[in-house]
């Protein structure tokens, strides 16, 4: 088992993200907000970020940026309603793993969590799956 963390200021977004991951066996945390997202990385094992780019107080570059330097084992996905070349390409140059754009399909999104999952170094995940068992 897996845990994703979803940071997203929509309600629904988080909502049918936890619905969609728990079904296929991931254990799922969720927020509303980016500083709550970042403590919530000093207090849990995550193995990746689904994080909306446009949110109020902290964006998700702002969270990717204190991933990367905290927690740069961990693929962060950024999820937006703003799918332009333009956003893709800023959020890629600061790390993310992907971008994914709402309104999203359910086999796109565990698509995409499942690739991050399987781009990680395997002693990572070995290690995150023992933590979790």
């Amino acid at each position: 088992m897996y845990t994703v963390l979803v940071v997203d200021d929509e309600r629904v977004i988080r909502d049918g993200c936890r619905r969609i991951l728990s079904a296929r066996g991931h254990r799922v945390l969720s927020t509303a907000s980016g500083r709550i997202a970042l403590d919530l990385l000093a207090l849990e094992p995550v193995n990746v970020i689904l994080c909306c780019l446009k949110m109020p107080g902290m964006d998700a570059l702002e969270v990717l940026e204190e991933v990367r330097g905290s927690h740069p084992e961990i693929p962060m996905i950024i999820i937006t309603g703003e799918g332009t070349v333009a956003n893709a390409i800023k959020c890629m140059k600061k790390g993310a793993y992907d971008f994914v754009t709402k309104p999203f399909r359910a086999d796109d999104l565990v698509a995409v969590v499942t690739r991050a999952l399987e781009k990680r170094p395997p002693l990572l995940r070995s290690k995150s799956m023992r933590m979790e068992e």
